[in-house]
This record gives C-alpha cells, sequence and structure tokens, in this order.
C-alpha cells in the first residue's frame, strides 16, 4: 500500500507529527526538519505610486498592474524575491497623498491637483508581497496543553520575518520608483513605516494566506523531510503532496507549483505501482 499526505501547508506537518510522537519516530524516521523552514509571504501596503500616464497601467477597481524583479536586479541588490500590486487609491487618499506631497515636491502636488479637479486618476496603492528565507527558527509544533475535538494536539507556529526581509521590502520599493524615474512613468512615496525602520503594522494584511514549508523537499535529511518524488526520506510508501514540499517560496501564489508537484507525483507513482 502507498501513502500519501495531502492535508494543507500546515495540516501536512501536524498529522506528521502527531503520528510521529504515537509511533516513537516509526513515520518520519529523519524528523529534524519536519515542522521547520515553515514560509508564508507577507504582504503590507507599501506606499503610493503617482503615475503620469494612468491609463497605460488599467489600474481600476477590478484590475490591478504587478511588478516583480530581474534575477540580475536579485543578485545586484542582494534580495529576495517581491511582487509589488498598484490598486486603484480611494478618493480621499488621493487627497492626502497630494498634502504630503505639498511640502516635499509642490511641482508634483500642483500637478496630481489639477488632475484631481478634473476628476482624472494618476495615483495608485502599492501593496508588497515578498518571498521569505526558509529559517529552521520558522516551525510548527504541537501544543502540550491545547487539543482539537479528536484529541489531536493544536498547532503552536512559531512564526518571524528576517532583516533580509525588511531589506527586500525598502529596495524592492527603491527599485520600482527608480524604474518610474527612469522611464519617466511616474514616482514612488514609499510608506513612512517602512522609510523609517519602524516596526510592521497590525492592521494590515500581514500575510497571504500562503502556507509553505515544514516537509521541505531536499537531498539532506538534516534540513528536509522529502526527497525530489515527495517521498518522506527513510520511507518506501510515504509520500507527501502540497506546499509544505517547497524548499523556498518564490513570490508567486502557490497554486500553480501545488498542481504540478501533484501531476508529477501522480506520474511517479504510476511507475511505481506498474513496475
Amino acid at each position: 500500500d502507498y501513502f500519501i499526505v495531502c492535508t494543507g501547508g500546515l495540516e501536512n506537518s501536524r498529522l506528521l507529527l502527531w503520528s510521529n510522537q504515537r509511533s516513537n519516530g516509526g513515520v518520519v524516521p529523519n524528523a529534524t526538519a519536519l515542522g521547520r523552514y515553515w514560509m508564508e509571504h507577507p504582504t503590507f501596503e507599501g506606499g503610493n505610486a503617482i503615475l503620469a500616464d494612468y491609463n497605460a497601467f488599467e489600474v481600476d477597481a477590478v484590475n490591478e498592474a504587478f511588478f516583480s524583479p530581474t534575477l540580475a536586479a536579485m543578485e545586484r541588490l542582494q534580495i529576495m524575491n517581491f511582487g509589488i500590486r498598484l490598486i486603484e487609491t480611494p478618493y480621499p487618499g488621493v487627497k492626502s497623498l497630494i498634502a504630503d506631497l505639498a511640502c516635499t515636491a509642490p511641482d508634483m502636488a500642483e500637478w496630481m491637483s489639477s488632475k484631481l479637479s478634473q476628476r482624472l486618476r494618476c495615483a495608485a496603492q502599492l501593496y508588497v508581497a515578498w518571498e521569505q528565507a526558509p529559517l529552521a527558527s520558522n516551525q510548527i509544533e504541537l501544543s502540550k496543553t491545547d487539543v482539537d475535538h479528536a484529541g489531536v494536539p493544536r498547532i503552536e507556529l512559531h512564526w518571524k520575518k528576517s532583516e533580509m526581509e525588511r531589506r527586500t521590502l525598502l529596495e524592492g520599493l527603491r527599485l520600482f520608483g527608480m524604474t518610474l524615474i527612469e522611464k519617466n512613468l511616474g514616482r514612488v512615496r514609499i510608506a513612512d513605516w517602512i522609510s523609517n525602520g519602524q516596526d510592521y503594522p497590525t492592521n494590515d494584511e500581514t500575510a497571504g494566506h500562503h502556507h509553505m514549508g515544514g516537509t521541505r523537499m531536499g537531498t539532506d535529511v538534516s534540513k528536509s523531510v522529502v526527497d525530489a518524488n515527495c517521498k518522506v526520506h527513510g520511507m518506501d510508501n510515504l509520500y507527501v503532496g502540497g506546499s509544505s514540499v517547497f524548499c523556498t517560496s518564490g513570490q508567486c501564489n502557490p497554486t500553480t507549483t501545488i498542481t504540478a508537484l501533484a501531476c508529477r507525483l501522480g506520474d511517479h507513482l504510476s511507475k511505481v505501482v506498474t513496475a
């Protein structure tokens, strides 16, 4: 018989940790990395963009524009991957932006004010989501005191952001701003909490609800749980499917990669079963 655990980016780790606990390590023999290297896509409002040709970006109540860096830019700036979404700025937000610009860029503020009086749009909000470095300290553990209705321990999630992420956020917005300037497409105003090095807001989006890692793929059994075929190290018939096997997170939504890995796992198992 073959068993495939596909219960999600949190529950895969929880189920295997609990099963391993009850079987004295008989389910995941090499469990050093089990539950570790957990990742998300932190997501926050990063500021505003003033666009010279708003319509060229096709941003409205339904559509968003999107910006992400090239590999060369990431290597040059020594940052991780990120994505910036441009969404429509509500009318009160535009007026507030003009007031801020009046002190630092009066010509731009005057230009924006003239557009506003014509009921023309010229500003977009920036939402930034970025890749997290896979850190062993970001991990899923089983609660020692709290259980669900079936008696299974609930999850205790240890999740923090690194200094590299702060650098990625700031340098990513600066890169986008310089790109707009060089192409004469507009300007960027970075949110104060980012430019001033303040704590992350507690009232923002905070994450993309993309649960990745915990049963990481790799060749080193001390830093991974499954191999390239999603098979648990040291087991012949136990596999894991889903975003929990991601070894890194990138900045893209995980669903396409989850689907691709599921198809590949299906192909692999069809060969194993018929062999």
